[in-house]
């Protein structure tokens, strides 16, 4: 049988199409599996069936938030969180002194550094702004943490908060895409860790590559530790965050005489 070019050139096409989006699927999967195409349309039907209420819920809150003042909160740690971008890669930090930043050490890991501070223009969404010069890099040995220095004073900071025995609900603020700045839900798992250990482990709504450096607060704007990694992110009923918690990040920077 011939082949009639013409009247199957509309199922080339698509069969071509297809494989186009199975690959780029398959590289999210890898690079950015939180915005894989399946998931940005669970997030689109998610937000058809509980419309947004504003510009910033649409575009970056995850739904079902406990704090009571989710956007105020996000503009208090926004201002405090900065976008760092490292050879190809980003990630985020959070000043937590007038000149100094906490973020994870392998989101500095690498030979240019550059610190972006946030910009407000006009709306309540957060987005990079202006650089701002760097002094020094402290990298915590062993552990996914470090600390970078300015040179200058940055007005906005977040207290560490060292006690988080009423906090379970928690939100994160970081840099996902080169846009806006990022909010997420998140909510502590085995609490009692906390006392002993170095970690924070949380279970997440949507954390985004990228967030990697960027705060984990509680509802009173508290940080309770920055973002370091995501285990079993394929597995939805298995995936955590990793972050370093307050207690730890502080005894370290007392080591390093930072604070």
């Amino acid at each position: 049988m011939q082949f009639d070019y013409r009247k199957n050139k509309g199922w080339i096409v698509f069969f071509v199409v297809l494989g186009v989006i199975a690959l780029s699927n398959q590289r999210l999967a890898m690079t950015d599996p939180e915005n894989t195409y399946p998931k940005r349309i669970k997030r689109a039907v998610r937000l058809f069936f509980n419309p947004p209420e504003n510009e910033l819920d649409r575009h970056l809150i995850g739904k079902g938030i406990d704090c009571e003042t989710p956007q105020r909160l996000y503009r208090q740690v926004a201002r405090a969180t900065v976008l760092i971008k490292v050879d190809h890669s980003i990630g985020a930090g959070v000043f937590i002194g007038p000149r100094l930043i906490a973020t994870a050490r392998h989101v500095v890991d690498g030979t240019s550094i550059e610190v972006v501070l946030p910009d407000f223009p006009g709306d309540d969404l957060a987005r990079p702004g202006r650089t701002i010069d760097i002094d020094s890099v402290h990298r915590v040995p062993n552990l996914d943490l470090a600390f970078v220095t300015t040179r200058r004073s940055h007005s906005s900071f977040l207290d560490l908060k060292l006690k988080g025995d009423g906090d379970s609900e928690l939100m994160i603020v970081g840099h996902p895409n080169r846009k806006y700045y990022s909010l997420q839900k998140a909510r502590i798992k085995k609490k009692e860790l906390l006392k002993d250990s170095e970690f924070i482990l949380f279970k997440d709504n949507e954390v985004f590559f990228g967030n990697s450096g960027g705060a984990i607060v509680a509802c009173d704007g508290g940080l309770m530790g920055v973002v370091s990694m995501m285990s079993n992110y394929q597995n939805a009923a298995l995936k955590q965050g990793i972050g370093i918690n307050a207690r730890t990040v502080l005894e370290h920077a007392r080591r390093l005489n930072l604070l």
